[in-house]
């Protein structure tokens, strides 16, 4: 049987769930249609849904005609709900556009008609309410077609399949053989006759065939055009069949249907397992419960479906949840999952969504008590609504939501009231304000580690003017031939392998680094690297990654900070008599208006606002109960008296105190360099002519700290006179980097040292560092777990000894490993086959705190115990490093898990030459 995703795509109020309900009952699914306003619908159950009379959650339900089985799946119309509908739009194989036959085409629709057409799914455009229309039907069909600018939107409505199957070649669909026409058409031909179609049908045949020169001349070949002719064309987005309905009356479903059934195919799958994860909820037992949809190959009950994870239970969604044995490609179907499973593709999931990051983080609260208590149910709504962007914050204990509207924090005080019986509490929106530079600033990198050598020097410089993000990535686009603009400027880049530069400005961009004072995104600089030294043998990408980010740091901590304000694009449908008040309202806010279209009785209001008035604006006007949209468009410097008000607001520091508070000196950068470095040749005093270590002059020294070409060549020419050996050279490296400077003598050490911080600045250097790790992975510590039979038998006087005791084998390695996870601040786990041991429970012994030796339960082994704490850890943000011989193990167990795989015999070597290390420094 073919299984076919039907979408319903519609903005709020076009009558989508009383379509859905005109479907199933037209296709004998339901005996007894359900209204919206009576809370009776089939699609719309929740309580909150049938309350406000729209659709919140996306719900399927399926029916069958013949050989063909269609999931209706219908979606969110609600624009604060749009990510709901954009997950759906992953599943869809055909959809269906809905339309006000009264309100005609809005921007809404046109967006929905865009957001198909970058997906490429096929449409059936719906015109719906025209028991309530009075217009012209031509004249709104010629409207439709010029708003979507398509020539192949054309009215099926008049006709049903079956009236037509006569003059449309098939092959096998066979409930239009015994149709009246097709019998008729079968005895003209018998007698040489060539049949015509009725007068009405010709036009619309016409129409059809004009598509394509091939249809064209097949009609006028035959006076018949292919089935197949009309499918690939609605599948390639040439043909739009347009119908009249009326949902609430039954009217026009009838010749709807028909045609879907008709001109509907299952896509091709191929037999490789895969599918996606689309939406994550709750059963009202707690259990966590997967939609998803079959993409290739089959599933069956108790089947692993991602490592490590069976599908225990399957159901098809309907008007009942039907369970079934198996699931088919094309399916939309349910299964309990774990905490640990996501949304994404499986079994592996490489299109996996970023964090979303927002500018108005919302502070929750449980009047009372501590919200972090309810942390487990947090995350559970972080992976059921990533688009929210929860936020959990163990350091700061607290928790920030990023929520769009009103109808969203209504929807999250509904789920949290059921599930834990608390009542939410939102405080204001808290703006996310960017960063950047106040004024040039140097930093050093280095990494220096046996085998891996390299040290650089930053030079982090502020770029002025205001950063359009979106609107700059738009002009790349526009201009593909143009060289692509980098933020990196390297000295000598010819010296570094090219996949290094590339892949560091690619990582760079991804990445959305945080200011040093508020945390927002850090924008409007350029970098330039030089001093650059390494070897190609002993220096690896990581290497030259790392002493980036690390000069990059040093020169962010010192640069001072510039706030920016973010501003943002906004759209606003308002009605005639409500155009006035809002244009006032754009004004107080000290928005710019920019343009104003008229669309019949309503207008749209184009212009930017400052994100500090956003929500006010907002909320002015949905209060007027007109409709408003946004999204990110630039940052633009401050005033630097709004900057200090948003600080004092911030900190709770008057503006005229903030120079001597900790946040100040980073607000002004006032340690760029110690008293000592700017007394030292090698750099110019200030413009404002302001004395070395004086106040002011490191307040104003934003133009004016540059090195002397003079003292570069001096530099240089004394570095060449002095050549010191490898060993001083690795030495110099080292104390530039970690400090503090020891006095050997030598004048090149001397001369770098006015690029290096005072003993008070490394200190709050390292905690800078500290806090920043705290938002990343950086400070979870590694995870190595180690097959502890097959490493026994990674070198051979171990195996020998394993061999006669396998006890004194086991107590051989152990000391071994507990030092290794000692020397490197690692936490370690050596992990044993017990698997065969009748009735064992397992056991877990922990010799010290940073290695734990664990033997599997019975059933569980070494293997699995490795591919499901990988994949929990991973899942944890821990970075983890696997170590098995099994070749099948590492392929299949911990591809795409982020884990890195050693063979025993490799991590072996690593355990003997930490050994060496050490005896080596004794």
């Amino acid at each position: 049987m073919e299984n076919i995703v039907l979408g319903l795509l519609a903005h709020v109020d076009r009558g989508k769930t009383s379509l859905s309900e005109a479907l199933l009952y037209e296709s004998g699914r339901i005996s007894e249609k359900g209204r919206v306003d009576h809370g009776d619908s089939v699609l719309d159950k929740d309580s909150l849904e049938r309350k406000k009379g729209i659709t919140i959650y996306a719900k399927s339900v399926y029916f069958t005609k013949e050989n063909k089985r269609f999931f209706l799946l219908d979606t969110p119309g609600h624009q604060e709900f749009s990510s709901e509908m954009e997950r759906c739009l992953a599943v869809i194989d055909y959809g269906i556009l809905l339309i006000d036959g009264n309100d005609g085409i809005q921007k809404r629709e046109l967006h929905l008609f865009e957001r198909a057409r970058e997906k490429g799914i096929p449409l059936f455009l719906v015109v719906n309410k025209m028991d309530l229309f009075q217009g012209d039907r031509e004249a709104l069909l010629r409207e439709i077609q010029e708003a979507f600018s398509s020539d192949g939107i054309i009215d099926f409505s008049p006709y049903a399949f079956s009236d037509l199957a006569a003059f449309l070649k098939e092959e096998d669909f066979s409930h239009a053989v015994d149709s009246k026409e097709n019998i008729a058409l079968e005895k003209k031909e018998a007698i040489g006759q060539k049949a015509v179609p009725p007068k009405g049908c010709q036009d619309f045949l016409e129409n059809l065939a004009l598509l394509s020169e091939e249809g064209t001349a097949e009609y006028l070949e035959n006076g018949r055009l292919p089935l197949g002719f009309l499918q690939e064309n609605l599948q390639e987005r040439k043909l739009f069949p347009l119908f009249f309905t009326s949902a609430l009356k039954q009217e026009g479903i009838t010749q709807l249907l028909s045609w879907i059934f008709a001109l509907c195919q299952m896509p091709t799958y191929n037999e490789e397992l895969r599918g996606i994860l689309y939406k994550i909820s709750k059963s009202p037992e707690g259990r966590r419960i997967g939609r998803a949809k079959l993409l290739g190959g089959s599933l069956s009950l108790r089947q692993e479906w991602r490592p490590s994870e069976k599908a225990l239970e399957l159901h098809l969604e309907g008007v009942e949840e039907e369970a079934v044995e198996s699931v088919e490609p094309g399916m939309l179907f349910t299964m309990p999952i774990s905490e640990n499973a996501g949304l994404g593709y499986f079994p592996e999931d490489d299109h996996r969504e970023k964090e979303k990051e927002g500018y108005f983080p919302t502070l929750l609260s449980i009047e009372g008590e501590e919200i972090l208590q309810y942390r487990k149910d947090l995350e559970e709504l972080q992976k059921e609504f990533p688009e929210w962007g929860i936020s959990i914050s163990l350091a700061e204990k607290q928790v920030t939501a990023q929520l769009s509207g009103n109808l969203q924090k209504e929807l999250l005080t509904d789920l949290f009231g059921k599930r834990l019986g608390k009542k939410l509490h939102f405080s204001k929106p808290k703006l996310r304000y960017g960063e950047s530079p106040r004024r040039e600033a140097y930093g050093r990198g280095a990494v220096l580690e046996p085998g891996h050598r390299i040290s650089l020097l930053l030079r982090l410089i502020p770029m002025e003017g205001e950063f359009h993000r979106e609107q700059q990535k738009a002009g790349e686009e526009k201009q593909e031939n143009s060289p692509k603009r980098s933020i990196f400027s390297i000295e000598k880049m010819g010296e570094l392998p090219e996949e290094w530069v590339s892949r560091l400005e690619t990582e760079w961009a991804e990445e959305h680094f945080s200011g040093p004072l508020l945390s927002g995104p850090y924008e409007n600089y350029a970098l330039e690297i030089t001093n650059l030294s390494f070897s190609r043998g002993s220096a690896y990408y990581v290497d030259f990654q790392e002493a980036v980010y690390q000069a990059f740091r040093m020169a962010q901590a010192t640069a001072g900070v510039r706030l920016l304000m973010p501003y943002f694009s906004y759209e606003i449908s308002a009605s005639q008599e409500k155009l006035g008040k809002i244009l006032q309202e754009i004004e107080r806010q000290k928005g710019k208006q920019e343009e104003l279209l008229s669309e019949g009785e309503s207008y749209q209001l184009l212009g930017k606002i400052p994100g500090a008035s956003l929500s006010e604006l907002q909320s002015f006007v949905q209060e007027e109960g007109e409709s408003i949209s946004f999204s990110f468009s630039s940052y633009q410097e401050m005033e630097e008296e709004q900057a200090l008000a948003v600080l004092e607001e911030r900190f709770g520091i008057p503006a005229e105190e903030l120079p001597l508070s900790s946040a100040g000196k980073v607000y002004y950068g006032e340690e760029l360099l110690s008293e000592e470095s700017l007394g030292q040749d090698g750099w110019e005093e200030n413009a404002s002519g302001g004395k070395p270590g004086d106040s002011s002059s490191k307040l104003n020294a934003s133009d004016s700290l540059q090195l002397k070409n003079q003292g570069e060549r001096s530099e240089k020419k004394k570095a060449r006179e002095e050549t010191p050996s490898l060993e001083e050279e690795l030495e110099a490296i080292f104390e530039r980097t970690f400090g503090p400077l020891r006095n050997r003598g030598q004048e090149a050490i001397r001369t770098e040292q006015k690029l290096f911080l005072s003993k008070e600045k490394e200190a709050r250097l390292e905690e800078a560092r500290a806090q920043y790790a705290k938002k990343g992975k950086k400070n979870k510590r590694k995870k190595i777990l180690v097959d502890g039979y097959n490493f026994l038998f990674a070198k051979e006087e171990w195996k020998a000894l394993a061999q006669t005791d396998l006890m004194a084998g086991r107590e051989q390695i152990l000391p071994l490993l507990s030092e290794y996870a000692a020397y490197h601040d690692v936490d370690l786990y050596l992990i044993f086959d017990a698997y065969r041991v009748k009735s064992n429970p397992g056991k877990t012994l922990q010799p010290d705190p940073r290695m734990q030796v664990i033997f599997t339960k019975e059933g569980e082994s070494a293997d699995f115990a490795l591919s499901r704490m990988a994949n929990d850890f991973s899942q944890s943000g821990y970075p983890v490093v696997v170590v098995s011989s099994d070749q099948a193990v590492q392929i299949q167990g911990f591809s795409g898990k982020g884990a890195i795989v050693y063979s025993s015999k490799e991590f072996a070597l690593q355990v003997e030459a930490m050994k060496k290390r050490i005896s080596d420094s004794l």
